[in-house]
């Protein structure tokens, strides 16, 4: 094996750990997230706190991901084809999560969520994707302002979304995404250990995970909900 082909495997073993850990992390969100739906647990999602923070870091790897990704995939030039075909099932998932939420969680159903997010940002960064200094600038421009009075505005509706993750400043996540690829970040070992395999077999498979796991855990609630309701008082 070249030492080329070495770094590619390196630098896909990485960005499928990290979004790995997302999905892991995503995982125990939203089953808490139904159990207290259900009163099973009571927990506080919407105020400052480990449940407040703990999605925004989830987002936080997923948007990451987005800019390393961008430049994996398409490191010349961008062939129109695998590019709008991938644009398409975000877009759609993206769609599929509001229509479910609405149904499932319609006081928190999901309008503009981390998919929607993602669909906007990689049309946004595509121009920049081989422009680390530049990604880097314009994540900085974007972060500062929203800590100011001129931060880039964004709709948002009246209700507590489950999953609210505007395009700004989120797309600034993207954007350092890219920065830290140009660094050689995908170039950092770490140990193979067979937890680290199965993190990345969860990340190399996060998208359909990501669209689908909410469908299982979700019943998997309901069902036990279901059970518990209509047994018999001991």
């Amino acid at each position: 094996m070249t030492q080329d082909s070495q770094t590619v495997k390196k630098r896909y073993h990485l960005i499928d750990l990290t979004r790995g850990v997302a999905v892991i992390l995503m995982i125990i969100f939203h089953f808490t997230y139904d159990l207290d739906v259900f009163g099973f647990v009571d927990v506080e999602f919407f105020r400052p706190g480990f449940w407040y923070y703990l999605p925004r870091l989830i987002v936080t790897l997923f948007m990451f991901s987005v800019g390393v990704s961008m430049c994996m995939a398409h490191p010349g030039k961008i062939h129109p084809r695998p590019y709008l075909i991938r644009l398409a099932k975000i877009g759609i998932a993206a769609l599929i999560i509001s229509i479910s939420t609405y149904f499932m969680f319609p006081k928190n159903w999901i309008y503009f969520g981390t998919l929607h997010c993602i669909f906007f940002t990689t049309i946004l960064v595509t121009p920049i994707r081989k422009k680390p200094w530049l990604s880097a600038l314009l994540a900085l421009v974007i972060l500062v302002l929203q800590m100011t009075p001129y931060a880039i505005p964004f709709p948002e509706m009246s209700h507590a979304s489950l999953d609210y993750i505007a395009v700004f400043p989120w797309a600034a996540v993207s954007m350092l995404g890219i920065t830290f690829f140009h660094l050689k970040w995908y170039q950092i070992d770490y140990p193979q250990w067979k937890i680290m395999r199965f993190i990345q077999f969860l990340g190399k498979h996060s998208f359909i995970i990501y669209v689908t796991h909410q469908l299982f855990l979700y019943s998997i609630v309901y069902i036990a909900y279901m059970i518990i309701k209509s047994a018999p008082l001991l």
